[in-house]
């Protein structure tokens, strides 16, 4: 199976309460496609970085994981590459602001891309976060869903950056909009409650997202697990497994590259699954749920972005053996 993800790649430049500073690749989708690497899937992201040194940083940590990336070309790619600058104060609390780019090719077909695209045949389209909030990039992401959604299981994550949000009427339009294409939504509380309000009820949040035709929401609740919303009507809370966290950064992105990993593991990614994945059992929700939930509270107990491989989520308990995931 292969999945196609579009968007942001940027580099996290952290400064200590000392003053030092360090810099380390990041951005949502990238994020989940490394994650999507590890769990043994072939990849591909649709992405923008600049032609400095920090885009040289962000290619070469893509390489390394073995990671392709599509790219307009060199002498488009004027702007720098987006940073995100992370401040951390005594407690460790964090403060961000964003130096953020962000443009991509217009449309899929054309030119060798059309042809990547055929041999690259993905089963999968995950997208989300800033990419669908910052132009000219967002109208383009809006054309690659547009063209592929028919085609492939479409996943979103919303991923809000409150730092680019704007208003939030418009930027709560935006998420509907996008969850319109999906077949699976996976978000956060935190990013309902900044979308929707903090008094917004994530029942009443899901049920509008499969109102839009979403046949799968799922709401990640920190240490409280995951909720579990299906087209049928069944709700289920998965609960987290307990770990001492060790840094939160990327959990979310673990847990939404194991989703996407584990709904292929009990077949049901890909267009032709379409009415297959709106009957989901109760079962294979809790089996997805927990193997998404895993990946995240092994994701938590390191120290950097670090998904873990599909064979340390067999590991890390029974439930999740080679048997219940056989290799698709």
């Amino acid at each position: 199976m292969s999945v196609l993800l579009i968007g942001e790649s940027l580099i996290n430049k952290i400064t200590a309460p000392d003053g030092s500073t360090r810099l380390t690749p990041g951005g949502s989708m990238l994020n989940v496609a490394i994650g999507l690497r590890r769990l043994g899937r072939t990849t591909r992201l649709v992405t923008d970085f600049g032609l400095d040194a920090n885009g040289r940083i962000l290619a070469d940590y893509a390489a390394s994981n073995g990671l392709e990336l599509w790219l307009r070309a060199d002498g488009e790619r004027t702007n720098p590459t987006s940073v995100s600058h992370v401040s951390l104060d005594a407690s460790g609390s964090a403060s961000y602001s964003f130096d953020f780019t962000w443009d991509i090719q217009d449309k899929p077909f054309s030119g060798a891309c059309k042809l990547d695209l055929d041999l690259l045949d993905p089963e999968s389209l995950a997208f989300g976060s800033a990419a669908c909030h910052l132009q000219p990039g967002a109208a383009k992401v809006r054309n690659w869903v547009e063209e592929l959604r028919e085609n492939v299981t479409v996943f979103y994550d919303p991923n809000v950056r409150p730092a680019l949000l704007g208003d939030i009427r418009e930027a709560r339009a935006i998420v509907e909009s996008f969850a319109g294409y999906a077949d699976v939504v996976k978000s956060s509380d935190e990013d309902i409650a900044l979308v929707y309000g903090p008094n917004a009820s994530i029942e009443e949040v899901a049920g509008r997202w499969l109102e839009l035709g979403v046949l799968l929401a799922v709401v990640t609740c920190g240490s409280e697990g995951a909720l579990m919303y299906s087209a049928t009507g069944e709700t289920i809370h998965i609960p987290a497994r307990q770990v001492d966290v060790v840094n939160s950064s990327g959990a979310g992105d673990a847990f939404f590259a194991a989703l996407i990993d584990g709904l292929t593991r009990i077949s049901l990614s890909g267009a032709a699954n379409r009415d297959r994945l709106a009957a989901i059992s109760p079962t294979n929700l809790e089996t997805l749920g927990a193997y998404a939930t895993a990946a995240a509270s092994i994701s938590v107990s390191r120290p950097d972005v670090n998904p873990p491989t599909h064979e340390e989520l067999a590991l890390a308990y029974d439930a999740y053996s080679f048997s219940t995931f056989a290799e698709a």
